[in-house]
């Protein structure tokens, strides 16, 4: 038997940023087989979870927040690498001094900055709807100290994300990604994609050679060291490309269901 993971936005995704059926068809029939697919993000659980429910999939482990977060199939956490509170208040500071967007992710939680363009923009991305408590109260109330953010993700003017971005520079402990010009994300620096899916791979009981990823982005790299073959989509970036096992078709393409069709349609034989 073996471990499908992939990661979802730029990979996974069709041009209407949900699963094509013929990806549906393949994850099924991967599942039907015997073999596990889980699904490895930045995004947050429910947002995973959307996905899921089109395949029936909601019986396998989840990597969450780039590995930041994994939970059982049970829905257990079994890998938990969450922000340093005094980091999370760092970035809130910066944001309202200069009137920047701040989400702040903490397990099932998300927390917005108020009722902008910005928390507009991410729920018609993931279909999830923020906390009630807003970014402040969940700063100010103390909460960020009982239930620290696993991601932390700045929107706004291209300018002002640079300047979190040079702060948190040299801040040990914190990783940023730059997603694109106007989004910054922010994570513990020990938290990545590669750890997540050993610990997926673990609870699992799946030897490394028994596990696939499927990716497009740098922050998908440490996870190919951490699978027998690492599978880029045709869309990926150069390195990934290098990186990769193998590479298969682009995501608008259907490249995860056809590299899934393939695969089963030889192990069958």
């Amino acid at each position: 038997m073996a471990m499908f993971c992939t990661d979802i936005d730029g990979t996974l995704l069709n041009p209407d940023r949900t699963l094509s059926l013929r990806t549906i068809d393949a994850v099924r029939a991967i599942r039907a087989a015997g073999h596990a697919f889980v699904l490895c993000s930045s995004r947050m659980p429910e947002s995973m979870r959307i996905l899921e429910r089109l395949y029936g999939g909601a019986d396998e482990p989840l990597i969450a927040y780039n590995g930041g977060l994994v939970l059982s199939r049970s829905g257990s956490v079994v890998h938990d690498v969450a922000i340093a509170p005094e980091h999370a208040r760092t970035v809130a500071e910066y944001c309202t001094d200069v009137e920047l967007h701040a989400s702040f992710f903490a397990g099932e939680n998300w927390h917005v900055w108020g009722n902008d363009s910005w928390t507009a923009r991410e729920i018609n991305n993931t279909g999830v709807s923020p906390h009630s408590m807003s970014s402040k109260q969940y700063i100010s109330s103390g909460r960020v100290d009982a239930h620290p953010p696993h991601k932390i993700m700045c929107m706004g003017e291209e300018t002002l994300v640079d300047g979190i971005e040079a702060l948190l520079s040299s801040v040990p402990g914190v990783v940023t990604y730059r997603s694109k010009d106007t989004y910054l994300e922010i994570a513990n620096s020990a938290c990545s994609k590669g750890l997540g899916v050993e610990a997926a791979a673990e609870e699992l009981g799946y030897d490394k050679g028994d596990c696939y990823f499927f990716g497009d982005n740098y922050n998908d790299i440490p996870a190919f060291a951490a699978v027998g073959t690492s599978i880029a989509v045709a869309n990926s970036k150069q390195a990934v490309l290098d990186a990769a096992t193998v590479t298969t078709g682009r995501h608008h393409d259907d490249g995860v269901a056809a590299f899934l069709e393939t695969w089963l349609a030889e192990a069958e034989r």
